[in-house]
């Protein structure tokens, strides 16, 4: 926290218009001359630069006409060979040329301290320094920059770090023979001054130079810029004092600036925003009290859902918003096609007005439909002469008419209309304000329209649903009836069928042991096939009853406990001699640890013998097998042949009543195909399923799934 003494810290839009016009334009003024400065330092810099850079290049330039000096090639050369002494010629020869260059550079300033040439051994050959020739020689092949030198490509320049005293050397090649690689002959040392001194002084000078123009310059600019803020914001703070006043309540405040700049039309300016400021505010308060009207009126609205009662609000409350006498909407009929007709109005009318029927086109109402705009008159009858509907308005006495469409999705579906005795009694605010409510109104008039759609479909679905539940219903009892009918019709039938049918059996097997006496064979032969026939139709006739009290409902289990074992040991003992004249191989896999079993023990036996003697019928040769086994706390019993398969279209339908598979060698093999029919009842009333799985041409597998105890018997859906 701040001490006791401290001074609170200004915020910058506490500052006067002269402060912050001042912390704007001394920033634009200060920083471009600082930047001027900053070029300046850095044009100094980089003219510094640049002459640095020329000198480097021109001692760059002085080793490459050296290196080009042909006594080095011939000294090479000679040196080769084994001359010596014409080798020696050349040396001296590149010595005195040497010495020529350094007095030569060294006429005005010194710049040259040494020049040398130095062979591809590192030993110096010919050097000078101080302008004469220096006989100690040595040698320079440890020395970094010979090293850097060797490795350096023709025409390449080492160069030393920037100081007072710099190294240049450039190696000199020969080129070789027959268009070998060139041959690294030696190198040419020049050591020079470097004048970084001057070159330091330099940028110092144009550097100030350039602060000092820019220091003048800035205090110049700061002056003007002062007096000409002050001339600036007087009379600003005189707006400001002027608006402070205003906004107390004094509406009669002027400013008087005579000056015709910007700031002088501000005053005029502002002074008319003055005397317009309480009309603007009267006008202001209105416009808000009618948005809250107009909302009022839209949650007014929309709180209705019968289109009768929305109709009355909406032209009640247009009647009031625009102060008028009437006040209708017109809305299309909609068997009517596009013909308008008068559905709710508010205010005195008369009959003439309220029959009004219109069509597009026709009378101020249809222009508005053909047109989907808004229309406003301060004179109907002078305006709209040739309406038909002139003669009402004016026996009703009306003069003004404001109308707005009532549109929705892209079509005018109604009109809603305010009208005034008095001429020319709406102005444009009342034309928004009546389209504001018009809007408000299409919503609701749709939203209305639509629930009463709604409602009376729901009515009628519901009338519908009624009658259509009600037919189903009747329906279902007349099913009941029949199917109970059938039940019992088939149940009676195939009772007194097999009365008749077990007195023929009977009597065949009397007459087949002689006890009427001997019988020839071909007889006893007709006689054998009686039987056979009747016993097959006897176990047709059972298999139809045993269906017709399933779906009778009058089929009860006899549940107790049984053992599976004994069950499959009956069908085995029942079907072997079967399989036996077809030559084919019956097992049975019973697990010796399966548990007590309670069900209906004749029923799982009967479904067992259905499914072993369809599967010997079916199959003429290989083996059938039959396999039990006992799995949390369900049986799990598959019946497997090897014989001619079920197609994969059959197999869902061949457990429904009098279904069998569509193939030729089933067809010969006859049945009704309630077998398989009954065996599903039966074992869906332990609570089980029954399924199958097979592959033409090699065979099917039954398989059963059902309760090892079944408590309660599951009556069929």
């Amino acid at each position: 926290m701040a001490g006791a003494g401290a001074k609170p810290r200004r915020r910058i839009r506490e500052f006067s218009i002269r402060t912050k016009m001042l912390m704007i334009i001394v920033p634009l003024i200060v920083v471009p001359m600082l930047a001027l400065a900053g070029v300046g330092f850095i044009t100094a810099s980089g003219e510094a630069g640049k002459s640095s850079e020329r000198y480097l290049q021109q001692r760059e330039n002085d080793l490459r006409a050296i290196a080009e000096n042909p006594a080095i090639r011939d000294y090479f050369n000679n040196r080769f060979y084994g001359l010596d002494e014409e080798a020696e010629v050349y040396r001296q020869q590149l010595a005195r040329s040497l010495v020529r260059f350094s007095n030569r550079s060294n006429i005005i300033d010194p710049i040259v301290i040494k020049i040398r040439y130095v062979d591809a051994g590192g030993r110096e050959i010919v050097k000078v320094a101080g302008g004469r020739l220096n006989d100690d020689l040595e040698a320079v092949s440890e020395q970094p920059f010979f090293a850097a030198v060797r490795e350096a490509g023709p025409e390449q320049v080492f160069l030393s770090s920037i100081g007072p005293e710099m190294m240049a050397a450039m190696p000199v090649y020969e080129l070789g023979a027959s268009g070998g690689p060139p041959v690294f002959q030696g190198a040419v040392v020049l050591d020079f001054i470097f004048p970084l001194e001057d070159f330091r002084r330099t940028t110092e000078v144009i550097a100030l130079t350039f602060t000092v123009v820019t220091g003048i310059s800035l205090a110049i600019a700061l002056f003007l810029v002062i007096n000409f803020l002050r001339r600036l914001t007087d009379p600003i703070r005189r707006l400001v004092d002027a608006a402070n006043r205003i906004a107390a309540g004094d509406r009669s405040i002027t400013v008087d600036i005579e000056s015709q700049d910007e700031v002088g039309k501000l005053s005029h300016s502002f002074n008319a925003m003055a005397g317009s400021l309480s009309e603007s505010e009267a006008a202001l308060r209105r416009k808000v009290a009618e948005s809250e009207t107009l909302y009022e009126i839209g949650q007014e609205i929309t709180a209705q859902v019968a289109l009768d009662p929305t109709l009355d609000l909406i032209v009640a409350r247009a009647r009031d918003l625009l102060r008028a006498e009437l006040s209708y909407v017109a809305l299309r009929e909609a068997d009517a096609g596009d013909v308008y007709v008068v559905r709710a109005h508010s205010g005195s009318i008369t009959e003439a007005v309220a029959a009004i029927r219109f069509v597009p086109g026709q009378g101020l109402g249809g222009q508005i439909v053909a047109s989907g705009a808004a229309v406003m008159t301060g004179d109907y009858a002078a305006e709209f002469s040739d309406s038909p509907f002139v003669e009402a308005m004016s026996e009703a006495n009306f003069r003004s008419v404001v109308a707005v469409p009532l549109t929705a999705r892209d079509q005018v579906s109604g009109v809603l209309f305010v009208l005034s005795a008095a001429p020319d009694k709406f102005d444009d605010q009342d034309l928004v304000l009546l389209g504001a409510l018009a809007n408000q109104a299409t919503i609701s008039i749709e939203n209305a329209t639509l629930f009463h759609e709604v409602s009376s479909y729901a009515e009628q679905l519901e009338a519908r649903v009624e009658e259509r539940t009600r037919e189903l219903q009747e329906a279902n009892i007349e099913l009941e009836q029949t199917s109970q009918h059938k039940s019992e019709f088939l149940a009676n039938m195939s009772h007194e069928l097999r009365t008749p049918l077990n007195a023929i059996i009977g009597y065949t097997e009397l007459i087949e042991d002689k006890i009427y006496g001997e019988v020839p064979e071909k007889i006893a032969e007709v006689i054998g096939r009686v039987g056979q026939s009747g016993s097959h139709l006897l176990g047709l006739i059972n298999d139809v009853l045993d269906l017709s009290k399933i779906e009778a409902g009058r089929v009860k289990l006899s549940l107790d406990e049984y053992a599976m074992d004994n069950v499959v040991q009956t069908v085995m003992t029942n079907l072997q001699s079967l399989a036996a004249d077809k030559e084919l191989q019956l097992s049975a896999s019973v697990p010796d640890d399966l548990p007590v079993a309670r069900g209906d023990e004749q029923r799982i036996a009967q479904a067992l013998l259905n499914l072993v003697g369809n599967a010997i019928k079916f199959t003429e040769e290989g083996e059938i097998k039959l396999e039990v086994r006992a799995d949390d706390g369900a049986f799990l019993i598959s019946v497997s042949d090897t014989g001619v398969g079920i197609p994969e279209a059959d197999q869902a339908k061949i457990f429904d009543e009098f279904q069998q598979a569509d193939a030729s060698h089933t067809r010969k093999k006859g049945g009704t195909g309630l077998g398989l029919a009954i065996t599903r009842r039966m074992i869906e009333m332990h609570g089980g399923r029954i399924w199958v799985e097979s592959t033409p041409g090699e065979g099917s597998t039954f398989s059963l799934s059902f309760p090892v105890r079944v408590d309660a018997q599951v009556e069929a859906a």
